[in-house]
């Protein structure tokens, strides 16, 4: 099973969440969920997301992480 990874501002070796099987998108928050019921919310957007490599880009707002 290959479900999604975050990164956050740029494409890095390390993710900021993996396994993330739902994503809500919200005015200036991204919310992930991971597969183990996990919840990380994120002040910022989505950039770019690769359907191919189950990879999301997040960009951070200047607001801090708020999980």
């Amino acid at each position: 099973m290959c479900l999604a990874k975050a990164y956050l501002n740029k494409w890095g070796e390390k993710p900021l969440v993996q396994d993330i099987a739902h994503m809500r998108l919200h005015d200036d928050q991204v919310e992930l969920e991971t597969l183990f019921g996990e919840e990380r919310v994120i002040s910022g957007r989505v950039v770019e997301i690769d359907f191919s490599t189950s990879k999301i880009l997040l960009s951070e707002s200047a607001k801090a992480d708020k999980a």
